[in-house]
């Protein structure tokens, strides 16, 4: 048969990933993904969220992430995207504005078999979902469903979740490629979740969906393959914006300009598109008696705000989404990690004077990782702080020793000093014949 159809080429791609050598430099961001996400995925299992979908999964013991073999790996995932997404401290994939490390390592470790599958088979399975879900998504469709009302995790999650189940249970490329097709019959999620529970909740059902998907193409269950074609029914269901389109992969193809090497981590527990006013706030508060702050305003691309659309947040969840108390946060030297959101902080009186004072101006023409803040001081001074390129992202990484403080600040609180232990396993996946360490380590009878 003739590769030519995106469902043709996904197809080949994922058959042929078993055997595929990846560039080192490829197997260092999925390693730095990993140990991202097996953090934040550790410390947000104690959220209330994952807690209360344990309780609705049944779980005997509450450990994350959860590791298999299980009978039923998808509610495993369910747990593992849900804790991975509850903090909103996971990594994301810009262009597609979409959070796949977390959906595709959910759905991987619920999969896995620690006496069978070796840390390379699942580097491999998650480089394959990742480029997937991230080559065919291209660089707007992301965003236009964001514009549409809709979540782009839960839509773009699923089909690297499907695509990564189909590369780790060994699927043949007919199989794989009707997997991933499937799964976008299943795709859903709406933005209004953003600041409440149901925006993890999502991230874990994209998780669950793409291995039911790779376990029904696996029986026989086939697509209408056409449904990712670059105008096909998948797209055309989710925006209308008609400069917006899937990737015609025949023209940019997999495995090349890896998309996985976009990927920007985060430094702040928070709404990505916030950081940059973080970044500005922290930058303009060097010397700054807060005190003499009259007005802030804050410059941010037009979307930013509509996003980030709590003034005076009511929870920890809506302060994530609040570029009013992240600034605020921000002005006070605040480091905004896991432990900043917090209803003591909400209910802050200098964070509600600052939140008092503050001005969102949407600017045309200003990309979503530019912002500025301006303050106009009682001195009759103007300071103004900005950034054009946000702490995290690849042109301005966090280095490997930031990303191992970030994993030890949220692992050490629940597990301890085995954190350390388990951080030296993660250095080392890809030349690790069994992942039993892995399953051994995250396993916490104890966790509360």
């Amino acid at each position: 048969m003739s590769i030519h159809t995106n469902a043709d080429i996904i197809g080949q791609f994922l058959g042929g990933m078993p055997e595929c050598c990846l560039p080192n430099e490829v197997l260092d961001a999925a390693k730095r993904c990993l140990v991202d996400w097996v953090g934040v995925s550790i410390a947000g299992g104690r959220e209330p969220v994952a807690k209360a979908v344990a309780v609705y999964i049944g779980v005997d013991e509450f450990f994350i992430p959860r590791i298999g073999p299980f009978s039923n790996p998808g509610n495993a995932a369910l747990l593992n995207g849900v804790a991975g997404h509850a903090l909103d401290f996971d990594d994301t994939h810009i262009p597609t504005d979409s959070h796949i490390s977390t959906v595709t390592w959910a759905t991987l470790l619920a999969l896995a078999d620690p006496s069978r599958h070796s840390g390379l088979d699942l580097l491999r399975a998650f480089v394959a979902g990742y480029e997937v879900a991230a080559k065919l998504s291209g660089r707007r469709f992301g965003f236009s469903l964001q514009f549409r009302w809709f979540h782009p995790t839960a839509i773009i999650g699923r089909l690297s979740s499907s695509a990564a189940a189909s590369v780790l249970l060994g699927l043949p490329r007919e199989q794989a490629m009707h997997a991933v097709v499937l799964s976008t019959s299943k795709a859903s999620g709406l933005r209004g979740s953003l600041g409440g529970m149901g925006k993890a909740m999502q991230a874990g059902e994209a998780a669950k969906d793409g291995i039911v998907c790779a376990q029904m193409a696996a029986a026989g269950v086939e697509a209408e393959l056409d449904l990712v074609s670059p105008n096909g029914g998948f797209i055309r269901a989710f925006v209308q914006d008609q400069s917006a389109h899937l990737a015609n992969l025949s023209e940019i193809g997999l495995g090349t300009d890896w998309a996985i090497l976009n990927t920007s981590f985060k430094p702040y527990a928070c709404l990505h598109g916030i950081h940059p006013s973080i970044d500005a706030a922290r930058e303009v508060a060097a010397n700054i008696v807060l005190e003499d702050v009259l007005r802030i305003r804050i410059y941010v691309a037009p979307g930013v705000k509509k996003v980030a659309k709590y003034v005076e947040p009511a929870s920890p969840l809506e302060a994530k989404f609040s570029i009013h108390f992240c600034v605020a946060a921000a002005l006070l030297g605040s480091t905004l990690g896991a432990d900043a959101f917090n209803m003591a902080m909400i209910n802050n009186t200098k964070i509600r004077r600052l939140i008092s004072l503050m001005d969102i101006v949407p600017e045309e023409g200003r990309k979503m990782l530019d912002s500025a803040v301006e303050l106009e001081l009682s001195t009759g001074e103007t300071r103004k702080g900005k950034t054009s390129l946000s702490r995290g992202h690849p042109g301005n990484p966090m280095s490997t020793a930031e990303l191992e403080r970030k994993f030890i600040d949220l692992v050490y609180p629940v597990r301890g000093p085995i954190g350390n232990e388990l951080l030296a396993v993660l250095r080392r996946f890809e030349k690790a014949g069994a992942i039993n360490d892995l399953a051994r380590l995250c396993h916490n009878p104890f966790a509360v």
